[in-house]
């Protein structure tokens, strides 16, 4: 329930109410470390060069100062940027939500997903994130590229269950392999032995026969009563 509040409003705005939510994540905090040490090292810098300048280049520390704010600044859009994108898969699609001034939403149904390849960097070991880049039938998807995981081992697995099955297999890819949930036959036996009660029986209804040449051609018997009145069919005289 707690992960529900957390996401609830990323859920209501854009998954079905006939949707259940696999993974509903943020990108990895590791993702923030670039712009949090460009920002110190920028302020080690504009301090040190601030002290140490001569007194003709006074105008060296002011630009420096302003170049280092320029670096906050940036640092706040990272910031607010790694908070309103997420990641979420349902047991029907994947969607990403993304961008701060014009917020944009990828989408991708898991039908369409034709491979998801899973990669770690030695440093994503080390911080504990991942990569997935999804295949979708040859095309170029939005989605295409997945940064940036956090706990990826375990929101690979539940992906990939949901996408595939318990057992790691499509049930698309062979309808007459799945077992009956009762019977525990497959489909496939189960239709080949109720075909034969499916057929009508051979005893009821009309029994069609070839005429003789004092009958009508293709006749029913027994449903057809008048006399025939067109004659026996004329065979051609040989030669």
């Amino acid at each position: 329930m707690r992960e529900r509040r957390v996401h609830s409003r990323i859920l209501d705005r854009y998954v079905l109410r006939d949707e259940q939510v696999v993974v509903a994540i943020r990108h990895h905090w590791g993702r923030m470390i670039e712009p949090v040490l460009t920002t110190l090292i920028g302020l080690l810098a504009a301090s040190w060069i601030s002290t140490n300048a001569p007194v003709e280049a006074s105008a060296l520390p002011l630009v420096l100062w302003w170049l280092w704010f320029a670096l906050v600044l940036r640092l706040l859009w990272k910031a607010l940027e790694w908070r309103n994108e997420w990641f979420v898969a349902t047991d029907k699609r994947l969607l990403m939500t993304y961008g701060l001034i014009t917020h944009k939403v990828a989408m991708m149904p898991l039908r369409k997903v034709t491979d998801m390849n899973y990669a770690r960097s030695p440093l994503g070991r080390v911080l504990g994130y991942g990569q997935f880049i999804m295949e979708s039938a040859g095309q170029d998807q939005a989605m295409r590229e997945i940064n940036w995981v956090p706990d990826p081992d375990d929101t690979y697995r539940r992906i990939c269950d949901t996408i595939f099955g318990p057992e790691g297999r499509d049930p698309d890819d062979d309808p007459f392999g799945e077992r009956a949930p009762e019977t525990g036959a497959s489909a496939y036996d189960s239709w080949e032995e109720t075909d034969d009660q499916d057929e009508p029986d051979s005893q009821e209804g009309p029994v069609w026969e070839v005429s003789r040449e004092d009958a009508a051609p293709y006749a029913p018997v027994g449903f057809w009563e008048d006399p025939d009145i067109t004659g026996p069919i004329p065979r051609p005289r040989r030669k």
